[in-house]
């Protein structure tokens, strides 16, 4: 049976057969830092898991919730979002619970953005955001970010090809960069966007770790119509393996984004549902958490100004760094550093030809005992 043409022109990124390699070399007892895939190195709060085990034995726990989630769990997601952020979000009808922020982002792409329609994408990109765009027939724009000692918004290009597109997505902080805006560069392209009737996905899987850009959001200002925002929790709270993300925007686009969400998951996991209300009832946690990545950003940076022939690039937040290995194809730069060095990268070709002869580098995944280890042996590669 022949595959659709669609799906065989995916090409699947390495983070799989990375993630098994690491594995079967931990297997033969092999020492590995893994800075591959962005797993953070902590799991949830002790006091929010306590919490959900006592409800195990509630039916309701074990049943599907509201398509868009459990009252309750969107109401202390609406308040932690005003809390921190000034946003103001209706609960009821402007925000849907996902399972994770890749489902959360088919919804909002599909419901504004047809087969055929053009949509912009920095480059390098989040990999999974391309694939949503290749299923769905939608045609990607891509824009190259200026790439100095890190990678900057291309604004002027951006603009220019705003009108007729139907979305640009945002990253921001950006995976894999690590690319941060200014409040400045956001307010200009919300208002760009708004004058050229183009919608605006902005996914902050990684606002909880902005460390030097704006926090500012659009809709601290009113709800603009246009903007669809969407996240994760996996980072934040530690609970990747729950799958557990949102969206938010206004009622008219988030009535139809329902619908790709019931016929995709039909609803998010009911358990990790309550163990975020749980989460956003222990102030603290991510704020500690925050730091130490910022910790681990630093650490980064030092040791690959030791390094010879991998070069940091400026990340202002999130978990990675794209660095780069001038010369040296990606795919081979991981491939040296994994089997001469024990240390997983993802390639940056992985991320769109502007993220060739770099290398994406998770800083927010290591562990406490391996930490200054990894790091000594990072600032010792030779390529």
């Amino acid at each position: 049976m022949r595959v659709s043409r669609r799906l065989e022109a995916v090409r699947m990124p390495p983070i799989h057969p990375m993630m098994n390699r690491i594995r079967e070399m931990r297997l033969a007892g092999e020492t590995v830092y893994s800075m591959a895939q962005a797993v953070p190195w902590y799991g949830p709060p002790s006091g929010a898991l306590s919490a959900v085990s006592d409800r195990m034995s509630d039916p309701i726990t074990h049943l599907y919730s509201p398509d868009p989630g459990l009252a309750s769990a969107r109401l202390a997601l609406a308040r932690d979002m005003h809390r921190r952020r000034r946003i103001p979000i209706d609960f009821e009808t402007e925000l849907h619970l996902t399972c994770g922020a890749s489902q959360a982002f088919l919804g909002a792409l599909l419901c504004v953005a047809d087969q055929g329609d053009r949509v912009i994408v920095l480059e390098p990109y989040y990999f999974d955001h391309i694939f949503a765009l290749q299923f769905s027939g939608i045609v990607p724009d891509l824009i190259p970010m200026r790439e100095t000692t890190g990678w900057e918004f291309p604004w002027e290009t951006v603009r220019a090809r705003i009108p007729g597109a139907k979305a640009i997505v945002l990253v921001n902080p950006g995976n894999p960069t690590g690319a941060v805006l200014s409040q400045e560069q956001l307010k200009q392209l919300t208002e760009a966007t708004a004058r050229e009737g183009c919608a605006l996905i902005i996914d902050e899987t990684y606002e909880r770790f902005n460390f030097t850009g704006s926090t500012w959001h659009p809709w601290m200002e009113g709800k603009a119509d246009h903007v669809l925002t969407l996240g994760s929790f996996s980072k934040s709270f530690g609970i990747p393996g729950w799958r557990l993300g949102y969206l938010f925007g206004q009622g008219n686009l988030m009535e139809e984004a329902l619908k790709v969400q019931d016929s995709v998951v039909i609803c998010p996991p009911t358990p990790a549902q309550i163990l975020l209300e749980k989460c956003l009832d222990l102030p603290g946690f991510v704020e500690e958490k925050s730091l130490k990545v910022r910790e681990r950003l630093n650490l980064c940076r030092h040791a690959l100004e030791s390094a010879e022939g991998l070069q940091w690039r400026e990340a202002g937040g999130g978990f990675f760094t794209l660095a780069a290995c001038p010369g040296l194809d990606s795919y081979r730069a991981s491939e040296i550093l994994l089997s001469r060095y024990r240390i997983g990268t993802i390639p940056g070709g992985a991320f769109g030809d502007a993220g060739e002869n770099h290398v994406r580098i998770s800083f927010g995944c290591l562990p406490d005992d391996l930490l200054v280890e990894a790091m000594d042996v990072l600032a010792s590669v030779r390529m």
